[in-house]
């Protein structure tokens, strides 16, 4: 009874339903219906012998291995057909509707014959069939057997309904061989069937339902493409509502909406649905979490608005409404078709209105049945350009033909009629627009041409190659012409001399192009055509699929992500990117740099410049305009704007906090924001108010109905809390900036300078430092008087400013060969991407691996030059390689960028020329794997990476590599570089080290900021460090001065600059060890140099900004001496802790083997030294082994007797 079983649904007014458990349903898991839950699943009938022999019928067979030999666990034999192809197939015939649930499968006993992939299909009458499907629409490539005789057991994600399965191998072993068995449930069905004017209505007034969870589970057939089927309505303006629309099934819901916040959800759900087949609809919705399933394609997404609770207490409505001008209903047909066991949240509403005596509170309005009379028409699919068919029919009235089509194709043969007379005949094609046009070539040669566009106001193009059914009719007489497509008619009257003749060509013909799509209803000269039979005894059939309509709707959901915009033809989909801000095959890919910090390090802009960003990458948000400039220490700033940024004027709101600014940033979303703001060593932003006689922090002691208002004004940032302070004051202090300094405010104000209320214009102002509460959200003030007096205020805000960036400061070393890191395991259903960069000097090594069953995806380093990416998605194992034309083994940063989706792999190789591998994606599966994501070497430790690597991110998210290192012990990972110990040399006068670079190794024009050079001497002569260019005479030099001092030298272009360390009386060339250090700064006009701790020299060139103060492209840099000076002046002592910027040119200098690109004069007399200077290392670590990952704890083992001891271990033992 209804009242009884709508447990959490017809309850008691104001209860809430309780969600049972809370389960997150977003994630993947296994769908059983109510009635076939596991206690009530069974084998059908295979391996017991429940289901007959006759019941089990094949494309082929060999002789004893006929189709009722595959039954599970049966030890004589197996199925085998005779021919060894992708197009055979086992069947079974279940005698009624079942619930299958599992799938069992097992190879010929002893053969070493079975399948390993198989399709699976299935069918409710025996004639049309259809195949299991994934969540994104895709065939389902189940995998099978890896032997011939173990069981194979596959549950199904979502349950299917079907008398008729077949079983359809891809691949297998040897021979093709089945066993198999299924397991399932009765399904008990209970049926309306709707006319389009009928439809049944369930009164909630007096039993208002309240939930938070929801389960709606319905099953429905419909050739019509219109039509509602469920509404659910509340007088506080929820609903709930699916509705055919063209063929697409959409769900809304409401769950409440505000002023201000729209709550409406619509989800797409599936398409082409008006084709007389059943389909599944599964709704589940967990508070905001909302999941919409349609023949098992699954859509996930959160509901709009601020509500989570379903309030209906109007009417549900199944098979249509009484009048369309409701919320949310957006076609004007009722549904026409069948409606099979709607259940929502445990109440079956179908059976309880068809109980007897009626329930009070349900009214059936119109002609509802109770079993579907459908019958589904039999289609044809024509699956490639060569398929057709063709039949003989003959007319005494001339040339007739009419039948449905629908495709995704453009130009394409519909029908051809050759007439008697040569080369006269009719042709019906679509056209390269999608436009059905026709040609005729009468008797005597007359040509009558015309095409016929759709008109249909709720068409979403004029083509008729848009997946959905149209309807054909084409008649040719003496005496007119007429084309008809749906409601679209072209007739021509005139005299024609036409002659038919008894042949028709369907969907090809060799002389055209041929029609990719499906065909049903097809007559042929007046008389209906019985697909099934015709070619027993006349046509022909060539290629095409009878019993199927196999066109697929490729672009439902949209396979293109960020935006994204699908197109698609019969066997593929596109994706147009270009105004997603994202590139690839499916949009996946970022079309922008992640931070600053990366932009710059492309960019030839010196300086403040506009960039675009995407600091998520293939994540979920979209890129944003920023400006990305370097301060003078070097560091990046990237800003932010938004619009609020020039003076605006705040008049009339004397109320505290009355007036209201929201700032609207030029990134959408705030989570976007803060991953600038989190990896940024500093944010700030500027805020300025002017004020003639307001307030602004001034206590506020009025009358408000508000009792947390303190002060007139305040500001809210990302935390969404009042702040009482500005800019230049800490938070707490309630304070401006001069309220915290020596002098104070103007007027006395102990606050800020517009608390004193003054009537001429001030303003406070200053930075906002505190980044936990930046950036400024909303901007309060009041205290403004009225329009008509002198009492106003103006504010601006700056942009934020960050500063810093710390993506590339997630390092880590892989020190040891079976090193690894563990991370969640990797998703690329749809597309997924992996970004990372390494150093190393190894030449070989796997940095990447996951794996599943069978499936796998594995990075690596291959023969020092080349980087592999190979992966098995059920299509046999393939590589995509890149080989670089110089090794990739160099010590330097290297930027892998690999992505897998449905239509190709991807990759990149720091700036060359992405490479790809194509694939039809009909014959692989999506990657399934099931380990986690292993980084260092392979899942079982073996063929490891020994190097550097840092910023790894998945799908556009950081994996916290050095994070994995905190939490606790990690074996052969150390944080950072693992750079060793300190290294020396030890130089005479002639003595030299020259380190050749380019801007691919680290260092550019604008990258020299810093150098630390330890030495020891007692000669006041020589070179510590040279950078010099070959393109120009331009250098910068670092050398003892005469004095025992030491010099910086800077000759690059503007004019030769020396700055020399103070005289303090020391001399540095005492044989003591010493460190100089030296930084620039404001783009090479600032330089400061120290020696030790001893006072620096702090110089700024006085030269204009557009001075030329940048060395250009470098090439060598030289320790000791250079190749032009006179070798009796070089540098004589020790040179030790050596760095320049990031490059370390004496560790690289005595690295085994040494690089290439480091030369040493002379040869074999330079050596590595200590020199006497104190070295600062760590503590020898211990020879490492992978730990053993022990017994487990608190577990009793089973007690066994010890053995009895042999009389010769007896003897050993004494």
């Amino acid at each position: 009874m209804l009242i009884k079983t709508l447990c959490s649904l017809l309850v008691a007014a104001a209860i809430v339903c309780p969600a049972e458990g809370q389960l997150d349903i977003f994630e993947e898991s296994v769908h059983e219906y109510e009635d076939c839950r596991g206690l009530y699943q069974q084998p059908v009938g295979i391996s017991s012998g429940g289901i007959s022999n006759n019941a089990m019928t094949a494309s082929s067979y060999q002789t004893k291995r006929e189709p009722w030999t595959g039954r599970l666990y049966d030890t004589a034999g197996a199925w085998t057909p005779k021919v060894q192809n992708a197009y055979e197939w086992l069947q079974i015939d279940l005698g009624k509707q079942f619930i299958i649930t599992k799938l069992h499968t097992q190879g010929r006993r002893g053969s070493d014959e079975y399948v390993s992939e198989f399709f699976l299909e299935f069918s409710d009458d025996g004639r049309t069939w259809r195949r299991y499907t994934n969540r994104f629409g895709i065939a389902e490539m189940f995998v099978g057997n890896i032997d011939d005789s173990s069981e194979r057991k596959i549950t199904l994600l979502y349950p299917i309904v079907a008398r008729y399965v077949r079983f359809n191998p891809q691949r297998w072993n040897m021979l093709i061989s089945m066993r198999v068995e299924l397991t399932g449930c009765e399904y008990t069905e209970k049926t309306a069937s709707f006319s389009g004017t009928s439809y049944i209505e369930y009164d909630m007034s007096q039993q208002a339902v309240q939930s938070t969870s929801d389960l709606l589970e319905m099953r429905f057939k419909t050739n019509s493409p219109h039509g509602i089927l469920f509404y659910a309505s509340g007088n506080q303006g929820d609903f709930m509502l699916l509705q055919m629309n063209r063929g697409y099934l959409n769900f809304s819901i409401d769950l409440g909406s505000t002023q201000t916040e729209r709550g409406v959800t619509e989800v797409t759900a599936g398409s082409l649905l008006d084709d007389d087949q059943w389909h599944d609809v599964i709704i589940q919705r967990e508070n905001k979490k909302l999941k919409v399933v349609v023949d098992r394609l699954v859509n996930l997404v959160e509901t709009n608005g601020l509500f989570y609770r379903l309030d209906l207490d109007k009417f549900i409505n199944i098979g249509g409404v009484e009048h369309f001008m409701q919320d949310g209903i957006k076609v004007k047909y009722n549904f026409n078709g069948c409606i099979q066991n709607v259940n929502l949240n445990g109440a079956r509403l179908i059976a309880d209105a068809q109980t007897q005596p009626r329930i009070q509170s349900i009214t059936i309005h119109g002609g509802v049945g109770s079993f579907c009379g459908m019958s589904a028409a039999t289609p044809v699919t024509f699956p490639t350009l060569e398929s057709h068919i063709k039949l003989e029919a003959t007319s005494s009235t001339g040339i007739m033909a009419q039948f449905d089509f629908r495709t995704h194709d453009e130009d394409g043969l519909l029908v051809y009629h050759p007439m008697a007379q040569e080369d006269s005949g009719l042709t019906v094609i679509i056209d390269e627009d999608g436009f059905v046009s026709y040609r005729i070539v009468s008797d005597t040669g007359q040509l009558v041409e015309d095409v016929v566009r759709n008109n249909d106001v709720t068409r979403a193009s004029d083509s008729f190659a848009d997946g959905l059914w149209h309807t054909l009719f084409i008649e040719v007489t003496d005496k007119k012409v007429n084309c008809t497509v749906d409601r679209n008619v072209k007739v021509s009257n005139r005299d024609l001399d036409v002659t038919p003749a008894v042949t028709y060509y369907l969907g090809g013909n060799e002389l055209f192009n041929g029609f990719r799509g499906c065909m049903r209803n097809i007559y042929v000269a007046g008389r209906i055509v019985d697909l099934e039979d015709v070619f027993t005894t006349s046509g022909e059939n060539v290629g095409s699929e009878i019993g199927t309509c196999a066109i697929r709707d490729r672009c439902t959901p949209n396979p293109c992500e960020h935006g994204g915009s699908c197109t698609q033809s019969w066997n593929t989909f596109q994706c147009d990117c270009q105004s997603s801000g994202y590139k690839g095959e499916m949009c996946h890919i970022s079309a922008y740099h992640v931070s600053c910090e990366m932009h710059k390090q492309y960019s030839n802009v010196e300086g403040l410049e506009p960039a675009t960003i995407d600091p998520d990458g293939s994540g979920p948000f979209p890129p944003f305009d920023v400006q990305c400039d370097r301060d003078n220490d070097g560091s990046i700033i990237t800003s932010i704007g938004h619009d609020s940024q020039d003076w605006i004027t705040v008049n009339g709101y004397q109320d505290p906090g009355s007036y209201v600014r929201m700032i609207k940033y030029a990134a959408d979303d705030m989570l976007a924001m803060e991953d600038i703001i989190e990896r940024a060593d500093r944010c700030r932003q500027f805020i300025d108010y002017m004020c003639n006689s307001s307030k602004l922090l001034a206590p506020y002691s009025g009358d408000s109905t508000d009792q947390n208002i303190r002060t007139y004004s305040w500001w809210v940032g990302r935390t969404y809390q009042p702040m009482y302070y500005w800019g230049g004051a800490a938070p707490g202090s309630g304070k401006c900036a001069c309220g915290l300094e020596e002098k104070g405010c103007v007027g006395g104000s102990t606050t800020c300078n517009c608390d004193a209320g003054l009537p001429e214009q001030y303003s406070d102002k200053g930075y906002l430092v505190h980044k936990d509460y930046l950036p400024v959200m909303e901007l309060h003030f009041g205290d403004t008087g009225t329009v008509t007096d002198s009492k106003l205020g103006r504010h601006k805000l700056g942009p934020l400013e960050c500063f810093g960036d710390d993506l590339f400061d997630n390092t880590v070393t892989f020190n040891m060969p079976d090193a690894t890191l563990e991370f969640p395991t990797f998703e690329a259903n749809n597309a997924g991407d992996i970004w990372y960069q390494f150093k190393t000097t190894v030449t070989d090594g796997v940095m990447v691996h996951c794996t599943g069953d069978t499936d796998f995806i594995e990075i690596s380093l291959f023969q020092s030059d080349t980087i592999q990416f190979r992966y098995d998605v059920g299509n046999g194992v393939s590589v995509l390689s890149f080989r670089s034309p110089a090794p990739l083994n160099d010590d330097r940063w290297h930027t892998v960028h690999v992505e897998k989706n449905r239509q190709q792999a991807w990759m990149r190789i720091d700036d060359f020329t992405e490479v790809t591998l194509n694939e039809d994606a009909d014959l692989i599966r999506l990657l399934d794997l099931k380990t986690p994501l292993f980084i260092g070497a392979l899942v079982d430790y073996n063929d490891g990476y020994v190097g550097c690597m840092r910023g790894l991110r998945v799908n556009g998210k950081l994996m916290d590599m050095s994070g994995q290192l905190r939490q606790g012990e990690v074996y052969g990972v150390v944080r950072g570089w693992n750079c060793g110990r300190e290294v020396g040399v030890n130089l005479k006068q002639n003595y030299m080290v020259r380190y050749e670079f380019d801007e691919t190794q680290g260092l550019s024009a604008t990258d020299f900021q810093y150098a630390t050079i330890g030495f020891s001497t007692k000669v006041k002569q020589g070179i510590l460090m040279q950078l010099k260019s070959v393109e120009t005479p331009d250098y910068i030099s670092v050398e003892m001065n005469n004095n025992g001092g030491v010099k910086v030298v800077f000759d690059v272009g503007f004019q030769r600059e020396e700055v020399n360390t103070p005289n303090i009386g020391i001399d540095f060339a005492n044989t003591q060890v010493h460190v100089v250090t030296v930084r620039r700064s404001d783009r090479g006009r600032r330089v400061v140099v120290q020696v030790d701790n001893y006072p620096p020299v702090d110089y700024t060139f006085p030269v204009s900004e557009s001075s030329d103060t940048i060395l250009d492209k470098p090439k060598y840099l030289y320790v000791g001496n250079n190749d032009t000076t006179n070798t009796n002046f070089g540098f004589e002592g020790c040179i030790y802790r050596m760095q320049v910027d990031n490059i370390f040119p004496l560790k690289r200098a005595f690295q085994d083997p040494r690089p290439d690109y480091i030369q040493m004069t002379p040869e074999g007399a330079v050596r590595e030294d200590m020199c006497g200077f104190e070295e600062v290392t760590v503590s020898p670590e211990p020879i490492k082994t992978r730990p053993n990952r022990g017994e487990l704890q608190n577990v009793t083992y089973p007690h066994s007797e010890p053995k009895e001891l042999s009389p010769e271990e007896r003897a050993v033992i004494g």
